[in-house]
């Protein structure tokens, strides 16, 4: 979500500030938009994946909406569970492997991969059982209770890329200053950013709005000063002459999964329905590094013995001293818990055919978020009397922590989700399943946030989930081969179409808008009362466009507009799961 200011003159009373009146500002992408959580973070941490789960349901795709006997029915059909004729407790390890690549289609400059853009991870795909509670003889024929955990997403993934090379002028020093100037914000007496009644800074606290954080620490950290005369900010020790070079780091941990309490019930070998109670856990841990050096021809800047030029500003007057290079690092961690419901039924109208349905209601989630920043920056220069710092000079701040909790937690609904399903059962030798589901993302609602004085509402978020985002489609399928009775050979497919409206949208962060995976797996029934399966799945996900940061400043009184913003990237995933169950029947 991009951060809209609209400057006018009663703003201007409030803030003090020298932001132009009638001016319309707008801030976002990857680095800007970490204080809050966008669009873009609700619709991510909504997707699930129903080909996580037992090795077996992995194997054929996750498409078991109308099949059963398998404890990934908990949380896609629950209904699957009255087709058990005995008890059974699972356990499926997993590990995933996850590799990244950010080519440089959209990026005029190029992207270079550098640093790790792979993350690998051991995890719990399922575990869990399911119990028969009552077995009879009429039309009734059999309750199943099942409770366990089913893994739905997972969040470790590293990326990484620099835009060395580039003839790109626009630093985010510029986008910091038109965000202050948007902020009606000005230096004191003290030497402390003020903004009228929104809050102060000084060296001990961090009393202004988060959202103006990444600023204050470029002003700390000389990136970016305050002219007292115009009223103006501007990056005062980066020549005017400078090329930005710089890179960019993403790095996530965390996944999310569902405690799932099911019954399954049988009546009379062709209709079976089922009810899940699902309480979601979700963790994920972010960390967003973004850098800048500056180049003069070839030289630092300071001096010709490089053969590069001397940094010089607006008006062509050399600067005193000039700035290397600086680097922020944002972090932040949600984390918190969902319930939701599931119903389904599937009706057999012969024995060799099931058709399944089942709905998923919106997950209710209240998350716990975290955020904080550090900035540094490298200059050189002279040392004198009215500027103390040594020739060569690092400095670093680090900022609070902020933290939604309580009244300030993030409380949103996710899509209600519908699928159907058909299977086909080829005698003892093979089973054929197909199925389809639909996710509307454009109902994601949020239900309570932190208040943002510079942020948006939860009735701007509902609005934006209405105009970028509409319903999904995704299309899963399963085929089961039995060549000898102990032995079954599977394969999968599925795919996950885009949820947004416009493809060319551009979000604050990557998100994912397709997926495409196949997935292969091999069961093994070595008594009657043990199997074991194991399963591979390779996912690819494409993810949207984004931009590093852009700071735009629009003139509304005939001034000239600023335009800040770094080139667009688009970054993809590949993920290699290999899973296995080890089972035991009862």
């Amino acid at each position: 979500m991009k951060r809209t200011i609209l400057t006018a003159c009663a703003v201007l009373l409030l803030c003090n500030g020298a932001a132009a009146q009638g001016s319309q500002y707008e801030f976002g992408g990857l680095v800007l938009s970490n204080d809050a959580m966008s669009t873009s973070d609700l619709f991510s941490l909504s997707q699930q994946r129903f080909n996580f789960g037992t090795a077996r349901s992995m194997a054929m795709g996750g498409a078991f909406t109308s099949l059963g006997a398998d404890q990934a029915s908990m949380v896609i059909n629950p209904a699957g569970l009255g087709m058990y004729s005995r008890g059974e407790i699972a356990l499926t390890p997993m590990m995933t492997f996850s590799q990244a690549s950010t080519p440089a289609g959209l990026a005029p400059s190029g992207a270079m991969p550098f640093g790790s853009n792979s993350k690998n991870r051991f995890a719990i795909g399922n575990f869990g059982g399911v119990f028969n509670v009552y077995e009879g003889t009429g039309k009734l024929l059999s309750v199943n209770f099942g409770i366990g955990y089913n893994r739905l997403a997972d969040y470790n993934y590293s990326y990484a890329f620099e835009f060395a090379g580039s003839n790109r002028t626009s630093s985010i020093a510029d986008a910091f200053s038109v965000q202050l100037e948007a902020g009606g914000a000005y230096v004191n007496s003290n030497g402390a950013i003020a903004m009228g009644g929104n809050g102060t800074w000084d060296a001990t606290n961090w009393r202004i709005d988060p959202f103006f954080w990444p600023a204050v620490g470029g002003y700390k950290t000389y990136l970016v000063d305050y002219d007292k005369e115009s009223g103006l900010w501007y990056p005062s020790e980066i020549g005017d002459n400078a090329t930005v070079n710089g890179g960019t780091s993403v790095r996530s941990t965390g996944s999310a999964g569902e405690f799932d309490i099911s019954m399954g019930a049988n009546i009379d070998n062709k209709f079976y329905f089922g009810f899940t109670f699902g309480i979601q856990n979700i963790y994920q841990k972010k960390s967003i590094y973004y850098g800048e050096g500056y180049n003069y021809a070839g030289g630092n800047g300071y001096n010709t013995d490089q053969g590069g030029e001397i940094a010089v500003d607006a008006n062509g007057i050399p600067l005193t001293n000039v700035m290397q290079s600086m680097g922020m690092t944002q972090t932040t961690t949600v984390e918190g818990a969902g319930v939701n419901f599931k119903a389904g039924i599937v009706y057999s109208p012969i024995p060799s055919l099931r058709l399944g349905m089942a709905i998923h209601t919106p997950t209710f989630y209240s998350l716990e978020r975290r955020y904080s920043m550090s900035f540094s920056t490298a200059s050189i220069g002279p040392t004198s009397e009215t500027d103390q710092r040594p020739h060569d000079y690092t400095s670093d701040t680090s900022s609070d922590v902020l933290e939604d909790k309580g009244d300030s937690a993030w409380e949103f609904v996710s899509p209600t989700r519908l699928m159907f399903g058909a299977s086909y059962t080829f005698g003892q030798v093979a089973i054929l399943s197909i199925d389809y589901e639909r996710d509307w993302y454009n109902g994601i609602r949020v239900k309570n946030m932190p208040f943002l004085p510079y942020g948006p509402a939860a009735s701007d978020f509902k609005q934006d989930m209405k105009h970028y985002f509409k319903g999904s489609n995704t299309i899963r399928a399963g085929l089961e081969v039995r060549p000898v009775p102990m032995l079954a050979v599977r394969a999968g497919f599925g795919y996950n179409g885009s949820m947004l409206r416009d493809e060319r949208t551009i979000l604050s962060s990557p998100a994912i808008a397709k997926t495409t995976y196949y997935t292969a797996g091999l069961g093994f029934s070595l008594t009657r009362s043990i199997y074991i399966d194991i399963a591979y799945c390779y996912a690819k996900d494409t993810t949207t466009p984004y931009m590093l940061f852009y700071g735009n400043r629009y003139a509304a009184d005939g001034g000239a507009s600023e335009i800040y913003q770094s080139e667009l990237y688009t970054t993809d995933f590949t993920r290699h799961n290999v899973a296995l169950t080890v089972g035991f029947r009862f």
